[in-house]
């Protein structure tokens, strides 16, 4: 939201980060007031990790910050060239959860946390920037103009309704965002469609990374702010202890419904989507994208912040992307004695194997559920699949399904030597098969793939 300028402060004699808001902006009165209280905020701000602000202020019509210039590369330019490994991601991330604790203590919530608006220099010394058009605790979402605040992509759920307050839970979400894509080189929700981004935020879980911080963001995007890792210091510091060899977090129960998602009607949903999308479009139009000016220096391009700051959400009672199935239509073999265990295996020439929950990606070909049957379907299954095997899912991970009106579920399948590996048998054996990660984080059913 604006451009940013390298230019000259002639009565300090220094080179400074001279950015430009659009000149519509001076024009809303609620912006231009909320603008010159929270820079004034964010000047006092002592953490290293926030650019430093050295004035700010309204000059031929245009609000201005002028800042310290970091010669540097933003977050987004380095994700250009690939994921980032997960000790470096953690990190910058790890910086980054300091400068938003910080603002928090004082009142201010940034809204408008993604790589754009993290800039790293030579030594990896990680700064947040935008905290100049950040927002007070439960001030309103759109300016008096209706240009939203904030990118869709990083968004928390809640930011997409209007009767929940904004909490530092929101930047939380949204700093997990980013570093689920710091460590895949993708956002969690990739999508050229507004509708689709916003469904994804407000239904859908953040998949797996395939990394051991999955547990990690899996508690910082819950979609129910109250659910959510607390804060930003402790979303980072489970994430070290991942690397570490630590335990995964352990979700906050939470004793009320999602608020901002109506479950109960599919067309208020809807409403609220379009909503969204119309005030995408004015975002659109409003130009909320700003630009650097490259140094004439040799230097690495000096870059400043763009706009502003993120937030959180719920989820709803039932997720809409967990399906339950059974692959295939399985029909008893005459030659097979049924057997109603009393234990898990079935006594067939193949075992019935117990796999750990460590994050490894099976796919299940065939899923049986029917009492006095498990034996001849699972028999004709592994006959059907040869080199197949099988589990039963409640003496298994919490990740499966662990039963279908009330019985035992058995599961036919592959384990493949990695993500790409179960999504590529997934697309050669097709949709009646589910891919799923064993693991006691992921909820239950996600399709991996």
């Amino acid at each position: 939201m604006g451009e940013v300028y390298e230019a000259v402060d002639t009565s300090k004699d220094r080179t400074v980060a001279l950015k430009l808001l659009p000149p519509h902006l001076a024009d809303d009165a609620e912006f231009r007031a909320r603008f010159m209280r929270e820079s004034q905020t964010v000047a006092r701000l002592n953490d290293p990790h926030v650019i430093p602000i050295h004035d700010f202020g309204e000059i031929d019509g245009l609000l201005f910050l002028d800042m310290r210039i970091v010669h540097g590369r933003d977050l987004r330019s380095m994700l250009s060239a690939g994921a980032l490994p997960a000790d470096r991601a953690v990190a910058l991330i790890t910086q980054i959860a300091g400068a938003l604790d910080s603002a928090h203590a004082s009142g201010l919530l940034h809204r408008d946390v993604k790589p754009e608006n993290i800039l790293v220099d030579a030594n990896d010394f990680a700064y947040l920037v935008d905290f100049g058009i950040a927002q007070s605790v439960g001030a309103t979402r759109l300016t008096a103009t209706g240009a939203a605040i904030g990118s869709f992509v990083y968004m928390a759920p809640e930011r997409f309704g209007e009767t929940v307050d904004l909490t530092p839970a929101s930047d939380v979400y949204s700093l997990a965002c980013v570093l689920f894509e710091a460590v895949t080189g993708v956002p969690p929700f990739s999508s050229t469609s507004y509708e689709q981004l916003i469904t994804g935020h407000l239904t859908r879980p953040v998949p797996p990374t395939g990394t051991v911080l999955d547990p990690v963001i899996a508690a910082g995007t819950v979609k129910d702010p109250a659910g959510r890792t607390s804060s930003c210091r402790e979303f980072a510091a489970a994430a070290n202890a991942m690397l570490t060899g630590g335990r995964p977090p352990t979700p906050i129960p939470v004793a009320h419904p999602a608020p901002t998602v109506p479950a109960t009607s599919h067309r208020g949903r809807t409403s609220m989507i379009a909503a969204a999308v119309a005030i995408a479009a004015l975002l659109a139009g409003a130009g909320a994208v700003w630009f650097a000016v490259q140094a004439s220096s040799p230097d690495p391009t000096p870059t400043a912040a763009s706009s502003a700051p993120p937030t959180t959400t719920t989820p709803p009672p039932t997720q809409a992307t967990t399906t339950v199935t059974q692959t295939q239509v399985l029909t008893p073999d005459p030659t097979v004695t049924a057997v109603t265990p009393a234990s898990a295996d079935l006594g067939l020439s193949t075992p019935i194997s117990r796999p750990p929950c460590d994050g490894r990606t099976i796919l299940i070909v065939a899923s049986v559920t029917t009492p006095g049957e498990y034996a001849q379907g699972v028999a004709r299954a592994l006959a059907d699949n040869p080199g197949a095997e099988y589990l039963r899912t409640d003496e298994s991970c919490s990740s499966l399904r662990q039963s279908l009106n009330g019985n035992p579920i058995y599961a036919v399948y592959f384990e493949g030597d990695s993500l790409a590996d179960t999504c590529a048998l997934h697309a050669r054996m097709g949709s009646s098969t589910n891919a799923r990660r064993l693991d006691d984080s992921t909820p239950p059913n996600t399709n991996i793939c």
